[in-house]
């Protein structure tokens, strides 16, 4: 059967559309993929928000509940009777415009203070008792429903119970208005077209972004409660809000509160991506079949008159006629004629270019073989640090139901330390991550280089963890543009690396100069060393040396990748470089030098040391206070510390000190009352001494903290954690 002839013009069109279509195809099949991944991280983030936005809601009431709690504590309540008590907390709420009252009930709930009622005036009915009953019968803190007041308005309650001598005497409420919650969700800048509500654990609106009293105190939309009864704490879906309008919807339930945040994305911030993709790839696809069809035809004719020229010279040749070859362009067609002799050469560099893809391949074989190795690796030693952690906690458990209590403590003591080192391995897992992803964000501030590297030493030997390895120094200034608490990571990881590398006895060498434009960080040792090809991947993530079957060095394999990432964030880089195994390490890290800022050229010449002080140090936290002491002592100040508030007066009492650093959230005695007291008796029995400088030292750094403590009588308030130098200042000052 005589084969269908077809022109050469239309073989070159079925051949454009045969290459053509499959990746049309694919292509479309990647962009739907690429819609329904857009999707999905749209939800996954919209619960993130949420997340955030709860943590910011509870972060408020529970403010909220601090502030009531020791209002409850105030003793004028017992001594000064209802009209003193009255006038305090009236004032309390004069500076909190998000509370509208404070009302106080006795032990059978009865309403006997109001501070929006004249005091032995008329008091309302109670707008919302439930959690009133919650607090007597179980005398811990409650938050109350949103309900509507006697003036109309609505507005939610805070109760604390006010116990003496293990009794509860009276239940301390302030009611706040839903518009404090409104300003919370409006400080995270959310974009003004997406939706913010907030619910209480009765799933009434008390915040919206939009309409927000129109809608105060009503119901999820229908879509939304059914997620939320469907998913439980948090999940995400497509719903309308109250304005019909469709939209990724997520919340997040708190498991501290019960309140729930919900969040309405607009499609347009997921879809206008897809919708772009579609839109360039349908005018790609159609123009492409346009240039291929006309290509196709072009070279079709290109190609169908030299063909028949060099058809008339094969059958020259036949006829042993002189040969008459095509004068075409195409090479192709002209090698024909003349190149029958370089075949074999063709051939042989064809095998030649072939056992070099062969080569190529099986090099990306090993590399990927490498990193999957790295990664086994890593999934080993990560199961090997938490094991351990998780192995001393099971074990520790245990022993709690120990009959003596020295076995007790000491299980106590062994869980607080692995959890700790969990928590340590969590933070370094997450800034690995925020690291690669690029989601830190820098505060850059100029930073003499040497001087940090002088506190992360300092630092180190006060901890004692340099053990009986020696750690040398040759600093030299230099500045740099950069963000402390990002280079203060990084020398901790080198310091860490190096420290772990090092076996007792070994040399620890931290170098800090300026060469060219960089400022250079050497953090060397004389440690176990490393291969080269080890070296020249030393900083990739997941990549470690070869380790003894207990995994005694520990890690995961990370630290460096931070350490790397972090400099290049800063527009720096970092290397390693070792001799071979055995023969020690030198890791480096070059940063952009500046110039030194002007008001550094001040202590140019030397500066003078400080003077030594005497401190005292009221900390409860044992590990807090006793690296505080030893540091300020290695200073050469003389320090005092006391684990109360009733022992740090009795301290100032016996001796007073020129710098008192002080935690306000001390047991027996806060920090606030401490300060009160030494103020007063310093004031009276203790008159002809030289009064502390008061420091508080605390976890709050909010205005109204700050305002706090300086009533209270603080002469300076510090947020922990208090950085080394911030310290050392205070103290050269004073």
């Amino acid at each position: 059967m005589t084969p269908r002839k077809v022109a050469l013009r239309s073989r070159l069109s079925y051949l454009a559309a045969a290459a053509f279509l499959p990746l049309a195809l694919m292509s479309g099949v990647g962009l739907l993929a690429l819609v329904h991944q857009q999707r999905s991280q749209a939800e996954r983030a919209g619960i993130e928000i949420t997340r955030a936005l709860s943590t910011a809601v509870d972060a408020e009431l529970n403010r909220s509940l601090a502030v009531l709690e020791a209002i409850g504590t105030a003793t004028v309540l017992d001594d000064g009777g209802l009209a003193r008590y009255h006038d305090l907390v009236s004032r309390v709420v004069a500076t909190r415009p998000q509370w509208r009252a404070v009302i106080l009930h006795d032990a059978r709930g009865r309403m006997i203070l109001n501070t929006a009622y004249p005091l032995g005036g008329a008091l309302p009915q109670t707008a919302e008792s439930e959690s009133i009953q919650i607090v007597l019968r179980k005398r811990h803190p409650a938050i109350g429903t949103l309900a509507r007041g006697e003036q109309g308005g609505y507005n939610f309650a805070l109760r604390v119970p006010v116990m003496r001598k293990g009794e509860l005497r009276y239940v301390l409420s302030a009611v706040l208005t839903p518009q404090g919650i409104r300003e919370v969700i409006d400080r995270q800048r959310v974009p003004s077209d997406w939706v913010v509500s907030v619910f209480d654990a009765g799933d009434q609106r008390v915040a919206r972004t939009r309409q927000h009293e129109e809608f105060l105190g009503g119901q999820p939309v229908p879509g939304l409660k059914a997620l939320m009864i469907e998913r439980g704490s948090e999940g995400a879906a497509l719903t309308a809000t109250l304005e019909g309008q469709i939209t990724y919807t997520a919340f997040t339930r708190s498991p501290v509160t019960g309140w729930t945040v919900a969040i309405g994305i607009p499609p347009s911030y997921v879809d206008a991506g897809a919708r772009g993709s579609l839109l360039v790839y349908g005018g790609g696809i159609l123009l492409s079949i346009g240039l291929a069809a006309l290509a196709a035809l072009l070279v079709a004719r290109g190609i169908a008159r030299p063909m028949a020229e060099l058809g008339n010279a094969a059958r020259s040749l036949g006829r042993r006629e002189p040969l008459k070859l095509p004068d075409t362009p195409i090479s192709e067609i002209r090698q024909v004629g003349d190149s029958l002799a370089l075949a074999a050469d063709e051939r042989a560099r064809g095998e030649a270019e072939r056992d070099e893809l062969l080569a190529r391949e099986r090099q990306a074989r090993a590399i990927a073989e490498e990193a999957n190795r790295s990664k086994d690796e890593f999934l080993a030693m990560l199961g090997h640090e938490l094991r351990n952690p998780l192995g001393a906690i099971a074990n520790a458990a245990q022993l709690l139901g120990a009959p003596d209590e020295e076995s007790r403590a000491h299980a106590r003591a062994v869980i607080n330390r692995q959890v700790q080192h969990l928590g340590r391995m969590t933070d370094d897992l997450l800034d690995a991550a925020r690291a690669m992803t690029g989601k830190i964000v820098l505060q850059r501030q100029p930073l003499d280089l040497a001087e940090a590297a002088a506190r992360a030493l300092a630092t180190i030997r006060a901890a004692g963890r340099t053990g009986q390895r020696r750690l040398a120094q040759q600093l030299e200034p230099v500045w740099i543009d950069a963000d402390p608490t990002r280079i203060e990571q990084i020398l901790g990881n080198l310091l860490g690396n190096a420290l772990k590398f090092t076996p007792e006895g070994g040399t620890i060498t931290v170098t800090v100069a300026r060469e060219g434009d960089d400022a250079v960080l050497h953090v060397a040792d004389t440690g176990i060393g490393m291969p080269a090809e080890l070296a020249a991947r030393a900083f990739e993530p997941f990549v470690q040396g070869e380790r003894p079957l207990d995994r005694s060095y520990g890690g995961l394999g990370i630290g460096l990748t931070v350490v790397r990432r972090l400099a290049e964030l800063h527009g720096g880089s970092a290397a390693a470089r070792s001799e071979g195994p055995g023969r020690g390490s030198v890791l480096t890290v070059r940063l952009p030098a500046i110039h030194a800022p002007r008001m550094s050229r001040v202590g140019a010449g030397g500066k003078t040391a400080a003077a030594a002080r005497d401190i005292l140090v009221v900390e409860d936290n044992e590990d807090a206070r006793e690296t505080l002491r030893r540091m300020l002592e290695l200073q050469g100040h003389r320090v005092r510390v006391a684990a109360d508030g009733p022992s740090g007066l009795e301290a100032v009492r016996a001796a007073a000190p020129e710098i008192a650093l002080i935690d306000v959230g001390l047991p027996k005695m806060d920090g606030y009352e401490l300060a009160r007291r030494i103020r007063e008796e310093f004031g009276a029995s203790l008159g002809g001494a030289r009064r502390p400088y008061l420091v508080a030292i605390t976890g709050y750094g909010l205005p109204e903290d700050r305002n706090r403590t300086r009533e209270a009588g603080f002469d300076l308030h510090l947020v922990k954690p208090v950085d080394a130098a911030t310290l050392a200042d205070v103290l050269e000052r004073r």
